[in-house]
């Protein structure tokens, strides 16, 4: 995880200071009881929020001193306008919060808008929610429908403390390769003149798949987390900031799982399976859209052996 996803944690008396955006985005979701009053809401909320970028938010709105305050304060318009409202300002108050103050909103907004995450269920936004959801898919491409349902599906699983905190260690381990540079220094340790070996053909490639990945290519893309996003991820789950595709999380563990299976292919079931596993935390974190996930464990294995054989064919040519 990048030092921009990452989210510190909100004391006790934060959270208490976000429960009015939680009870303000409920009520907002409560009163939506038709598909028409989704519909309008849906667009009310997109034509508010434009093609702006999170990044463009923060340049434009100053931070609210009490964010939890103006977003309940939003709810103070007539039927699917309160939705839109509530959505918009909830998103703006995200995008320009920091720190521990911005994790507090997000928790409150994600335990109004997914309380499946923590096992629980709201009947009164239900509705609601189901309806705003689909309002919302309906304005997606077909490849972003598809995309957005199965990150729902990951994202809106319950999320028990044990699992959150597996997934979080295992994002922050892997992040990088570094998981797998720290497996490659422990074989040099114990493992002689193999373990040396395997350092040097694995690491090389592996550092250049995953910068690569991580800079010109995402950069290249700029698939930027707009505002439409934001507001998305408030009805379906929330996301980091910064550009996301592909994942830099999915290059490095499926350039390492690649490589590691090369010079160790009888752990290639388990180097393959961390893999899996770091791709699926990002989707469960809500970091990455499937979409991006996928695109990164292609691009990063392909970089990955690319470089590798063309340190092998320099290795030979001054071998020859």
């Amino acid at each position: 995880m990048s030092a921009s996803e990452h989210r510190e944690q909100p004391t006790p008396e934060e959270r208490v200071e976000a429960e009015p955006a939680k009870e303000a985005l409920r009520e907002a979701l409560k009163a939506i009881k038709t598909p028409e009053q989704a519909e309008q809401a849906a667009d009310l909320a997109l034509g508010a929020a434009g093609s702006a970028t999170e990044h463009e938010i923060r340049e434009e709105q100053p931070a609210a001193p009490e964010p939890a305050q103006a977003i309940q304060a939003a709810t103070d318009q007539p039927g699917s306008a309160k939705a839109s409202a509530t959505l918009v300002e909830a998103a703006k108050q995200v995008a320009v919060a920091d720190g521990s103050k911005r994790a507090a909103l997000e928790e409150a907004l994600q335990e109004a808008a997914n309380p499946e995450v923590k096992g629980e269920a709201d009947p009164a936004t239900a509705e609601g929610r189901d309806l705003l959801r689909e309002a919302l898919l309906r304005r997606m491409r077909l490849y972003q429908k598809a995309d957005t349902r199965l990150f729902l599906a990951i994202n809106g699983m319950p999320h028990p403390t044990w699992l959150n905190r597996s997934m979080v260690g295992l994002t922050d381990v892997m992040n990088a390769g570094f998981g797998w540079v720290l497996l490659l220094l422990i074989f040099k340790l114990i493992g002689g003149r193999r373990g040396k070996h395997a350092l040097y053909q694995v690491l090389p490639p592996l550092w250049f798949a995953t910068m690569s990945v991580e800079f010109p290519i995402k950069h290249y893309f700029r698939r930027q987390r707009p505002f439409y996003d934001i507001v998305q991820a408030i009805a379906v789950g929330k996301k980091p900031g910064g550009y996301s595709f592909p994942s830099g999380h999915s290059a490095a563990a499926f350039a390492g799982a690649w490589l590691m299976s090369r010079q160790f292919p009888r752990l290639r079931p388990l180097w393959y399976l961390v893999a899996a596993l770091t791709g699926f935390s990002r989707i469960y974190l809500g970091a990455h859209y499937p979409s991006d996930v996928l695109s990164g464990a292609l691009t990063g294995t392909a970089i990955a052996e690319v470089t590798r054989r063309v340190i092998d064919a320099g290795d030979d040519t001054v071998v020859n």
